[in-house]
Parts: C-alpha cells; structure tokens; sequence
C-alpha cells in the first residue's frame, strides 16, 4: 500500500511538471540551441490623426522577423519591416489635395534575448533583451498640393536602442502569463519634409520612450492558443528645428491593446489570426510660440500570419 502511494505521489508531481513545460507556442517559449525561428505578419492598418487638419493613413504592412539560438540561454533575431500601398489622406473637408504614398523599407531590428531564469529550475522565466533599429535610408515624409504630388517612404529617421526585461511564468497546462518594462532611446536624427514648393529638412533631438505591457496566454488543448496583452507607453518630449524654428511635441501616454488567435497546425508550424486597437492621449506641439494640439488618434490593424520552427 505504501509503494502505491508513493508511486501515486511520484506521478503527480511529473505530471505536474509535464503540465507546465514550455511547448512552442507559449507565451514564455524559448528556443533551445541550434533551433532557427521564422515569423511572417500581414496586417491591414489604419491610423488617424488631427492638427489644423485631419490625416488619415490605410494600407498594409508585413512584417518578419528571422531568429537563431546560439545556446538554451541565449537567442539572437533580425527584424524587418515593409509597408505597401501606405497612403496618407488629407481628409480636411472639401480638401482637394491628392493622396500620398509612404511605402517601403521601415528601420530593421537587430537584437538579443538572454534567459537569466527558467520556470524549470526557477519559479519564473525572467529574459533581459536589447534591440536596435538602424536607420539605412533617408527618411522622407511626403506632401501634395491639389493633384501635385511628392511621395515619402517608410523610414524612421532616428536610430533607437531598446532595453527591455521580461517576467512571466506557465503556470498550469492552460494559462500562462508575461510582464514586460523597457526604454527605448532615440539618437538625434534628420527628417525630410518634401513639397512641391521645395524640399526642407527637420532636425530632431533625441529622446526616449519607456513602456510596460501585460499579457496573457490560455491554451485550452495543445492545438490551439489566445493570446491577449495592453501596452502603455510614454512617448519623451522631442524637440526639433527646421532652419531656425523650433519646434516642441509634448510627451503623451500612447495605449495598445493586442489580439492573436493561434493554431498549431503541426509541430513546428502555427497559423495566426492577429488584431490590434490602439487608443493614444491627445498632445501639444508647439511651433514658433504657436500651439497645435494633436487629436483623435486613433489606430488599427488586422491581419494573419505564420510562425515556423526548424
């Protein structure tokens, strides 16, 4: 009697074990050494904003992001992202201006993720990660005047560092949760402003942004995963100059909310249903002693993706 007890006991504890495994697909996965990650995104996105007029920006985004670990602890990725058909509206009433495009490359990421705690031998993972967007091309903000048209592209035009620390833990076969906090530097950079009256350029201070996100994971069965998380992130105070004028957008707290609906189709291969909300607080910028609030900003995206592992 004795033995069965004890073998019962024995069962429950690796069955407990087993239930809190990380699998591909959680939320805390990481991948073990000499795994290679590739995920695809292809979202549909709209943005609104309004100043002494109103821009609306609709078109679609793919975004890719390849990744390597060099041993169980530690992961390195490229990210790379490409906006096509992006263009920017002028909505103000009775406008007549045309559309603008700002398609193309947007900064790629180049970063590292080291697990310093695992679930495993820990009572929570715990990740520390760096990340930074390196500016390869001009960037250009494009303008029209009537049926006159200059395009921009998609580039940033700041180079930025991101440090970031992440808390999470699966705690049963089902739920599983994360916390994230960082800052994101941004170096000074030069913006290009195009018009059909002539090209100028923006001067741009650095700054820095932090954020802290919550997210939450419940798989059901093995097969199929929800995925829900909220961000809110300070946006620093940026100070420009175009020639001689100065210009100053307050910071402001920007809020996102994200969906993802996944499917593990087989082993190493998930399919993806993603959604986003965001609902950003309304700023000032301040031009010359002149006051602009920036208002109704508001955005949105839609779209499916995959995520393999080899």
């Amino acid at each position: 009697m004795r033995k069965l007890i004890a073998a019962a006991a024995v069962l429950a504890v690796t069955s407990a074990h087993a239930a809190e495994e990380l699998k591909f697909g959680d939320l805390n996965y990481f991948l073990k050494q000499g795994q290679f990650n590739v995920v695809v995104d292809a979202n549909s996105g709209f943005s609104k904003e309004t100043a002494d007029v109103t821009y609306e920006k609709r078109g679609y985004t793919f975004d890719t992001q390849f990744a390597y670990a060099i041993n169980d602890k530690l992961n390195a990725f490229v990210g790379l992202s490409y906006a096509f058909d992006m263009q920017v509206e002028d909505k103000t009433k009775d406008s007549p201006n045309a559309d603008v495009d700002q398609d193309g490359l947007a900064n790629p990421a180049i970063g590292l993720n080291y697990r310093l705690l695992d679930q495993g031998s820990s009572d929570f993972n715990f990740d520390l990660g760096a990340v930074a967007r390196i500016k390869i091309q001009d960037a250009e903000v494009g303008s029209s005047v009537g049926q006159n048209v200059k395009d921009g592209n998609n580039a940033t035009g700041r180079n930025a560092l991101e440090l970031n620390a992440r808390l999470g833990k699966k705690w049963n076969e089902a739920n599983e949760w994360q916390l994230a906090a960082g800052l994101v530097y941004f170096q000074d950079g030069e913006t290009e402003y195009k018009s059909t009256a002539g090209n100028s350029k923006i001067d741009e201070d650095s700054s820095m942004d932090v954020f802290l996100r919550a997210s939450y994971q419940y798989r059901p069965v093995n097969e199929f995963m929800l995925l829900v998380s909220a961000q809110a992130t300070r946006v620093g105070e940026v100070d420009s100059k175009e020639a001689s004028v100065k210009s100053t957008a307050d910071s402001h707290i920007d809020l996102d909310f994200r969906f993802t609906a996944k499917y593990l189709i087989c082993e190493n291969f998930i399919g993806k249903f993603n959604y986003g909300q965001s609902r950003n607080s309304d700023f000032d910028s301040k031009t010359a002693g002149v006051k602009t609030k920036i208002d109704k900003r508001r955005d949105s995206f839609f779209g499916i993706g995959v995520d393999f592992l080899f």
